[in-house]
């Protein structure tokens, strides 16, 4: 038996963006939290320990890259 243990975090989840930071404001008198989750359609302020434990993690796609070279003629 194979057991893969997988980091979920806040940064690799396909719903978490950094939340909107005014530049000079004290974080307690931001307009948001440093990270914000999108996956209900609504910016919602999450911790890194809550998105950690969250069902609905997802990870990133994998980027994709255009390779020029393998392109048929």
């Amino acid at each position: 038996m194979v057991a893969i243990a997988t980091l979920q975090t806040i940064w690799d989840c396909r719903w978490s963006r950094l939340g909107y930071r005014v530049w000079g404001v004290q974080d307690h008198l931001q307009p948001e939290k440093l990270w914000v989750c999108i996956r209900s359609g609504e910016r919602e302020g999450v911790t890194e320990e809550v998105c950690e434990a969250c069902p609905h993690w997802e990870s990133l796609p994998e980027p994709y890259f255009f390779n020029p070279s393998s392109r048929s003629t």
